[in-house]
């Protein structure tokens, strides 16, 4: 694989939990897109986090533009989504996944400042950071945090395909199809719950003089103390995102509808 520093991220179930707080706090018609369409607001929860694992072996232009996303402003972004938007209509799978994007943009740029800082101060990676965070989350909901199957929840479908397609300039369904089913090889091969296998894993990546940074890929069975604090300020941030969340969906949907000017807080960035 790539240098994957920070290019495959291990928080898909926390954006997946975000999702279903933040959807079950709508109303009125954004709530019945939102059900219509669960699939693809559910995988639009990953942003743009989906790219990085098209044929993850190897630097390409797919991944690329998932990187270039991440750290520039997100406005043009949502500029040109409410075309895209208005091409489809509210009612149509594009606009389900724009909004659970939507979501994942706000989690991300509520979160990652803390996360770059208790970098410096912890000395902890980034992956592992999330990966300490996830199982934390998965705790909370009664679910094991080596066995969750985090790959049922990625769709392959041509729908699905289809509907994210639009968002992003130069790339076809067939290679948003291929992203998704990666990311779904990549995510099951990375869920041990077994011993051997969570050995053998951890072992390839200490082969590879990459186990530091790595590790995070994979939940690992033996919690790093050094995140007791970084949970408690990032399960803090989730909650407290929530409510931003459903307000930015609301105010894009103004936009939508009536013309107004897209919401500033979309100037932001990911990181």
């Amino acid at each position: 694989m790539n240098d994957l520093r920070r290019d495959i991220m291990p928080a898909f179930y926390a954006h997946h939990r975000f999702g279903g707080k933040v959807a079950r706090k709508m109303d009125g018609e954004l709530k019945q897109i939102i059900r219509e369409h669960y699939t693809q607001y559910a995988i639009g929860l990953q942003g743009p986090d989906i790219l990085f694992y098209y044929r993850p072996y190897t630097v390409n232009k797919v991944i690329r533009i998932g990187t270039g996303m991440h750290a520039a402003s997100a406005y043009p972004f949502f500029t040109k989504a409410l075309d895209t938007v208005k091409k489809y209509g509210r009612h149509s799978p594009e606009y389900a996944y724009l909004l659970g994007f939507i979501c994942h943009f706000i989690l991300d740029s509520e979160c990652h400042p803390f996360v770059g800082e208790w970098i410096v101060k912890s000395g902890v990676q980034h992956l592992e950071i999330e990966e300490e965070f996830e199982k934390k989350l998965l705790r909370l909901d009664q679910e094991h945090p080596l066995a969750f199957a985090t790959a049922r929840l990625i769709p392959t479908d041509d729908t699905t395909a289809m509907a994210i397609c639009p968002f992003y300039d130069g790339l076809t369904p067939q290679i948003i199809k291929r992203a998704l089913l990666d990311m779904r090889i990549v995510k099951g091969l990375f869920t041990a719950p077994g011993p051997i296998k969570n050995r053998l894993i951890n072992a390839a990546m200490h082969l590879s003089g990459r186990h530091a940074t790595w590790k995070g890929l994979m939940n690992q069975p033996n919690d790093n103390p050094k995140c007791v604090k970084s949970n408690e300020e990032l399960l803090r941030l989730f909650y407290h995102s929530i409510q931003p969340a459903v307000d930015m969906i609301r105010s894009f949907d103004d936009s939508l509808q009536n013309g107004t000017e897209l919401n500033k807080r979309f100037d932001r960035n990911f990181e």
